[in-house]
């Protein structure tokens, strides 16, 4: 009898495969999409196949926290990232990233479903990646309560977020606000992201600075010590645990506002804490640079000290997850203005999230483990991606990243794949680098070059998974 030859879209040989719990050697079989295949051989043809003998392989990165397309207005002028989701996702993609999510911003009054709706006709027919979306909400009145039961059922919104900062934006909720909106978020078992930093102090520090005449960038960071994030970290632990929220506080950048969310947790809050790479790679010191604008993102960076203690969260555990909060500006609009209250906060770091951390891992600070849980695992679990991102399981999305260890990069303008005009990198040189990414079973980078297909990312609808609900400290360490 003449039997069919079982032919499989890709495979992927002889690599080392590293997940949450552990490294393991096998080949992968990939077909439409999906893995389909974990042996020690596979023997199937494929359509392609890829030698990763030497390499490293892990998840696809998941940055769960990026600002493509993102207006930003100052009383320097009406400013715009200069990464649309079409560059943006391309950068991504090109550091090792095969899912974004980034956030809708309502207008003051507007539906959360409306601002939804629009948010995410920009990124259709874009992204080349797949994407989706936490929306902010930015008022705790009745409606706006009943749209975030809308998103939930009809949208595939699964988290929102906060700020306790940010009131002339109009994104600002007052403590009464905050507390019945992560009421809210606690009965539709969602996660809350929360910008923590404390208004009133920002606004004493700024306004004195101004009075003095202290307005060039260098005196940013005196206008967001470090205690600012702490008191605001602080509060929303305490609202954590009156209401039950799960909480993942965004880009924590000090040793004292991670502390805060260790403290909370001890007393039965559900805090969880995200990192960028900048507070992994520069510190305050940059700020008496000639180029200090480049660096002016908030929170700001804080000293060496800081940093060390971010890496060592990192490495303890205390930080699930490391996000981009891309948000970058090109140099005329970093450079319009010399006060540091009117330049438009952000940096780039999509593409450099797994760079920065694959550094660490060469430098010794954090083993290859704890560099997928806070890449990929611990993200998709947070956000309801788990159990089709995060992890290399049968049935689970081909979305990978091939590593060379040994790979040194600078991390360089011209290196780099964003369409801003310079890279706060510049100086920095790393040991490890990732030499291809797949999504979804395609190849779209490969040495140095994004060869993947425009628009070819999807919209996550994303479902709440009871199980990924505010998992403890221990269980999210643990895979399955």
């Amino acid at each position: 009898m003449f039997l069919a030859t079982i032919m499989l879209d890709l495979v992927i040989r002889d690599g080392k495969v590293v997940l949450a719990d552990g490294t393991f050697n096998f080949d992968i079989g990939i077909e439409d999409g999906l893995i389909t295949q974990l042996a020690q051989t596979i023997d199937e043809q494929a359509d392609r196949t890829i030698d990763a003998a030497g390499k490293i392989i892990i998840p696809g990165v998941i940055d769960g926290h990026t600002h493509f397309d993102m207006p930003y207005v100052t009383a320097a002028g009406n400013f715009h990232t200069s990464d649309d989701f079409a560059s943006g996702t391309t950068a991504a993609a090109c550091g090792g990233c095969t899912t974004i999510l980034d956030f809708v911003t309502p207008e003051p009054k507007q539906s959360l479903v409306e601002a939804f709706n629009e948010r995410k006709d920009l990124a259709n027919g874009k992204a080349v990646i797949d994407y989706g979306f936490h929306v902010i909400v930015n008022s705790a009145s009745e409606e706006s309560q009943e749209q975030m039961d809308v998103l939930v059922k009809e949208y595939g919104v699964t988290s929102f977020k906060v700020f306790t900062a940010y009131k002339k934006r109009g994104l600002m909720l007052n403590d009464g606000e905050l507390f019945e909106i992560l009421t809210k978020a606690a009965s539709l078992r969602t996660l809350i992201l929360a910008h923590c930093e404390n208004e009133d102090m920002i606004n004493v520090n700024t306004s004195n600075l101004l009075s003095q005449q202290k307005t060039e960038p260098q005196y940013h960071i005196l206008s967001r010590p470090d205690f600012v994030e702490a008191e605001a970290v602080q509060k929303i632990g305490f609202l954590s645990k009156l209401t039950g929220a799960c909480v993942l506080v965004v880009h924590i950048s000090s040793g004292v506002g991670l502390q805060m969310v260790v403290d909370a947790n001890a007393t039965g809050a559900k805090l969880y804490a995200e990192t960028c790479p900048h507070y992994l790679t520069f510190t305050n010191e940059v700020y008496q640079r000639k180029d200090a604008a480049k660096f002016i993102m908030s929170p700001p960076l804080k000293s060496k000290a800081d940093l060390e203690r971010l890496w060592r969260g990192i490495a303890v555990g205390e930080i699930s997850t490391v996000g981009s909060d891309h948000a970058c500006f090109s140099l005329e609009q970093k450079t319009r203005s010399k006060v540091f209250t009117d330049i438009p906060g952000g940096v780039q770091g999509t593409e450099n999230i797994l760079p920065i951390l694959l550094n660490g891992v060469s430098q010794g600070r954090i083993t290859m483990e704890q560099l997928v849980r806070v890449t990929s695992f611990n993200p998709a679990k947070l956000y309801d991606l788990y159990p089709k991102k995060g992890i290399i399981s049968p049935n689970a999305d081909a979305d990978l990243v091939i590593i060379d260890l040994k790979k040194t990069m600078k991390l360089e303008k011209m290196n780099l794949h964003s369409d801003l005009d310079y890279s706060i990198y510049e100086d920095v040189s790393v040991e490890g680098y990732p030499v291809a990414t797949i999504a979804h079973g395609a190849l779209v980078f490969e040495d140095g070059k994004f060869i993947g297909t425009h628009a070819s990312g999807d919209y996550i609808f994303r479902r709440i998974v009871e199980s990924n609900f505010c998992p403890s400290q221990a269980t999210i360490k643990e895979s399955s």
